[in-house]
């Protein structure tokens, strides 16, 4: 009986380092074929678009690609810490499995909502109507504010312990420098796809920077397929984990 278990062991190793080594092959030739590659193109077109004013905006048809730059304008409600566009996130703590030696509680943000309103964007003299979108990517160095929850339950957040429900704001303030990538409204308004906390030239960086990331990723986890194989038929061979 003994060797018949040792033998199943040996075999779910090697059928578990497979599938390991499959999955990074997988997710490998996403990031270096897919993901990279599409996001190296990205940065492409956002580089290549005319830098533009509102009244550049205001002559563009409907349905137009625009990449604008000024100050974000509007109003922040009275519960969200000033902020004119936000992301409102909690921090959900995972308790420890204490039938595993040396384990620690897990925590991960869980995003609560998104808030980005009608808001305006300054250019100059002039202005531009940024129209309220679901969904619009928050990107770049963004404020923070954190609150503290008083639960017992902790994770480990940037070093320090962070107690169960915790919430947290990112986003932008009124007056912040951002630029804005979306589609030109059938009005002057602009649609917004993303806004990034910075200038044109640091969101093309951020871009670029994106592609580089996947790519290096993507070939680490490239390298490390066989590695995970191989690792788990000798495993199997000299019975040790």
């Amino acid at each position: 009986m003994r060797i018949f278990r040792s033998i199943r062991e040996r075999t779910g190793r090697v059928i578990g380092a497979g599938i390991g080594a499959v999955a990074l092959l997988g997710c490998g030739l996403l990031f270096t074929l897919v993901l990279s590659p599409k996001q190296k193109l990205e940065a492409r077109q956002i580089e290549r678009m005319p830098i533009m004013d509102a009244g550049d905006v205001a002559a563009s048809p409907a349905g137009d690609e625009i990449l604008v730059t000024g100050r974000l304008a509007g109003e922040a409600s009275p519960d969200a810490a000033e902020f004119v566009a936000y992301e409102l996130e909690e921090w959900v703590v995972t308790p420890a499995d204490y039938t595993t030696p040396d384990a620690e509680p897990d925590g991960e943000w869980e995003t609560i909502r998104q808030v980005t309103p009608d808001l305006k964007l300054t250019i100059g003299d002039d202005s531009i109507q940024l129209l309220r979108t679901d969904g619009a990517k928050l990107s770049g160095p963004l404020h923070e504010k954190l609150f503290y929850a008083e639960g017992y339950e902790t994770a480990e957040y940037e070093g320090e312990p962070l107690p169960h429900g915790s919430v947290r704001y990112s986003g932008f303030y009124a007056g912040d420098l951002v630029t804005v990538w979306g589609k030109k409204a059938s009005t002057d308004a602009l649609i917004p796809n993303e806004y990034y906390a910075g200038d044109r030239v640091a969101f093309v960086e951020s871009k670029h920077s994106a592609a580089q990331g996947l790519l290096i990723g993507g070939t680490c986890m490239l390298a490390l397929a066989p590695l995970v194989l191989v690792g788990g038929v000798l495993s199997a061979l000299f019975g040790r984990r």
